[in-house]
């Protein structure tokens, strides 16, 4: 059986000119898709058991890296602990994928000297934010 994949995935936009993200673990056994859903100041943690590409509103994925079965504990953990910031008006769900990432390379799970993760961290950095 061939290790999980980890994915940043997007949707077409639910609110506003923003690309939904989440974060999406490629497993055969059970896929995941970790995200926020609602908008400002209603947001809430919501888990996805199921393939991202069969979403109607799918629009595409990038490779994060390869993690091992231990690992899918640990992002289960991650993202239940990642703080929703209701708070500020700015924070979305780009950046709660962007933090679950920072704190799976605090916890060694993902390796900034890994290709695959350097150059996904890159494309997302140029993702990042509103559609023109």
């Amino acid at each position: 059986m061939p290790d999980p994949k980890l994915y940043v995935v997007f949707y077409r936009p639910r609110y506003g000119n923003y690309q939904h993200w989440a974060l999406y673990v490629d497993d055969d056994h059970v896929p995941m898709i970790f995200e926020v859903i609602g908008q400002h100041p209603n947001f809430k943690r919501n888990v996805v058991n199921a393939k991202a590409e069969k979403s109607t509103s799918f629009l595409g994925k990038e490779f994060v890296g390869y993690i091992g079965k231990n690992d899918i504990e640990r992002i289960k953990v991650v993202a239940s602990t990642i703080h929703v910031d209701n708070g500020t008006v700015e924070w979305d769900c780009q950046d709660y994928v962007l933090e679950i990432l920072d704190k799976l390379e605090d916890d060694f799970v993902l390796d900034t000297d890994d290709e695959d993760y350097s150059r996904a961290r890159s494309i997302l950095k140029g993702k990042r934010g509103a559609i023109v």
